[in-house]
């Protein structure tokens, strides 16, 4: 009777289930509530993905102290969130740490002294903030840093300079300038990806290469969402397509983008390959 009752009080009282969890498998728990994904980055690896891509929107710089005491964690994704400057201070202790995405949040110059001790980074994305030229100054020491984004930020191109005289194995993109485009300037012609109906096979998981551009068409009647597939081979949600529209994505040769229906159905793949194209989901899917 006394097993019976322990029992009944565990199944009426879920929460003692979670504390009865190690801490860390609590913290994923608090992390999936706030929107973020925890992943493998391959099936035999303990190396782990955390992602608040657009799941995450509301993601604050007190919410990053659910990250406290995650082990092996080497790519993290922050992008679109509401997280500052001071929100950093809690990636400190991460030193396994190699992606990085701060793209499009509220951190500045401030928050960066605190990524200068991640000495595994090796990708770093701040597209679209408010890092200037002094924030720069804290990375000069991150010797293992390969790709750095810096779209749309108030870095000028001499700090960029100097940055790179300290790390001449980095590779910084700060994208085009289109103020320097003249009207006559004719388009570029674009050639199209081939579109890989949806099928039972695995697909394959995206490689690095060079850089390049994707202009995604939705020809159907279906609102769609498009998925980049990892380099550990899991789904990475980036937007919707509403029919009719395009969605210009920056991205790598041989990366893999799974197009799926609202129910999260794949209706279709693309590979992209050499050079800029087109990415045309057709009308009959």
């Amino acid at each position: 009777m006394q097993f019976a009752a322990n029992f009944f009080f565990i199944i009426a009282c879920p929460c003692l289930i979670s504390l009865a969890l190690p801490a860390e498998e609590r913290n994923f728990l608090e992390i999936e509530k706030l929107g973020g994904s925890v992943s493998k980055t391959h099936r035999n690896s303990n190396d782990l993905e955390i992602d608040f891509h657009l799941r995450g929107k509301d993601l604050s710089d007190q919410d990053l102290e659910k990250l406290k005491g995650i082990k092996n964690l080497v790519s993290l994704n922050l992008g679109g969130t509401k997280v500052t400057a001071k929100g950093l201070v809690h990636l400190k202790e991460f030193a396994s740490l190699r992606r990085l995405h701060l793209e499009k949040t509220l951190v500045s110059d401030d928050g960066m002294v605190w990524l200068k001790n991640l000495k595994s980074l090796e990708y770093l994305n701040l597209y679209s903030t408010k890092i200037s030229d002094a924030g720069l100054s804290h990375l000069k020491d991150m010797g293992n840093l390969r790709r750095l984004y810096l779209w749309q930020t108030e870095t000028t191109e001499k700090g960029v300079e100097t940055l790179c005289r300290n790390l001449p194995n980095l590779l910084v993109d700060t994208g085009a300038d289109l103020s320097v485009l003249t009207p006559s300037e004719p388009p570029k012609k674009l050639g199209n990806l081939k579109w890989r109906p949806a099928t039972t096979a695995s697909l394959p998981k995206s490689k690095s290469g060079p850089n390049l551009t994707l202009l995604f068409e939705n020809k159907s009647k279906k609102k769609i969402k498009l998925y980049w597939i990892s380099y550990g081979g899991q789904k990475r949600l980036y937007g919707e397509i509403e029919p009719g529209k395009t969605r210009r994505q920056n991205t790598y040769t041989s990366n893999t983008w799974l197009v799926c229906d609202q129910e999260d159905s794949p209706l279709g793949h693309f590979i992209s390959e050499r050079g800029d194209a087109k990415a045309i989901i057709p009308a009959g899917i």
